[in-house]
């Protein structure tokens, strides 16, 4: 296993051997938009992103409306994507609410979307509704991602959310060259509590990506190579855009994943594919609170509670101060052991999520579709 390991290993750094990608959809933010007044704002929007494989929705509302352009250079800039479809537009939603409730005055956010099985342009329209509703210090881009449906279209017939799973690994082929990081999101699950700015400014230097070690992957996970001791939890990333870029990382796991479709079956496939297809020790980690497991919370608290500080197989064994602290600093909350949309939240839960559900202005439409089963 570990010879394996290290022969994809060192086919990855290998760029010889590593094709130059066919991709050819890139993000110009200084491209002109044709806007036809004549249509609906929403069918420019179909007319453009067809033609384009991709829309800057605030750019195309500015034009439509003869607004003034909204400047972001006196701003702290980040950069964060996330990956749906129509399914799973609502839950997306959520995690964007919290977002932008939470973001600091000065910080300004460039959502880059992965946008999935034709997403329509009403969607969009819904999603950048989120900036009128909440905080107009953000921009949304959508991108086409048919070309990652293509690539990993075998795995995604067998994950429980279809391409959800695979489509944040497309960026790097999508996101403008002068974009150097950006934080890769889960949706849904993700629950941010705080500004991301300080996230966004960690050191990365020569690593690819950090992430927090994942807190009960040993429980129930064995990794195909050679990560299990320090397997990262892929819902909250930070992902150096230059040097996936660089290493043309997109065509790398692309060839990887087909080499070994048949040999294995991944649990998550985005944690298990940036785990396992990336070389030892191009990740770091980050600290706990970037993304907290939740936990059902017993009636004395969590220092009773049986949680990761108490499971053998968790990273976090013993380390009950470490989790603890972590708990009062919370930056980003996962709550992916308990799903709200598969009613599997408990109250607490339940109320964590819909505060920020209710920001969106579809609590009804979300309500209905996940909390009334």
């Amino acid at each position: 296993m570990k010879l394996f390991s290290f022969i994809f290993n060192l086919i990855f750094i290998s760029s010889s051997l590593i094709f130059v990608s066919s991709s050819l959809l890139k993000y110009d933010k200084n491209e002109k938009y044709i806007i036809d007044k004549s249509i609906s704002l929403r069918e420019n929007a179909e007319n453009i992103f067809k033609q384009k494989k991709y829309i800057n929705f605030n750019k195309l509302v500015q034009l439509y409306n003869n607004l003034t352009p909204q400047k972001s250079y006196n701003f702290n800039n980040i950069h964060i994507t996330i990956c749906f479809n129509e399914e799973y537009h609502l839950l997306a939603s959520v995690t964007i609410a919290s977002i932008l409730k939470n973001s600091n005055p000065n910080t300004f956010v460039h959502f880059h979307i992965i946008a999935l099985n034709n997403l329509p342009a009403k969607i969009m329209e819904k999603i950048f509704s989120l900036s009128e509703k909440i905080n107009k210090n953000s921009e949304f881009i959508f991108y086409d991602g048919e070309k990652a449906e293509n690539d990993f279209k075998e795995g995604a017939k067998r994950s429980e959310r279809g391409m959800i799973d695979y489509g944040r690994l497309f960026i790097p082929e999508v996101i403008d060259d002068d974009i150097k990081r950006v934080i890769s999101l889960d949706i849904g699950n993700i629950i941010v509590e705080k500004d991301l700015y300080n996230l966004y400014t960690q050191n990365l230097t020569y690593l690819a990506y950090l992430g927090v070690k994942d807190a009960y992957s040993k429980c129930f996970m064995e990794s195909i190579f050679n990560h299990k001791i320090d397997y990262v939890n892929g819902a909250v990333l930070l992902v150096n855009i230059e040097k996936f870029k660089e290493i043309k990382i997109y065509d790398y796991m692309v060839k990887m994943y087909n080499y070994i479709l048949n040999k294995t079956k991944f649990y998550n496939p985005y944690s298990d594919i940036i785990n396992d297809f990336l070389p030892w020790r191009s990740n770091g980690y980050l600290p706990l609170e970037y993304n907290m497991p939740e936990f059902v919370k017993s009636k004395e608290g969590i220092e009773n509670d049986y949680n990761i500080w108490r499971k053998k197989c968790s990273y976090y064994f013993n380390q009950k101060d470490l989790v603890i602290q972590a708990e009062n600093n919370i930056v980003i909350r996962n709550f992916e052991n308990f799903p709200v949309y598969k009613g599997k939240a408990n109250n607490y839960i339940k109320k964590e999520w819909l505060k920020y559900a209710e920001l969106t202005g579809f609590i009804d439409e979300i309500k209905q579709k996940y909390l009334l089963r």
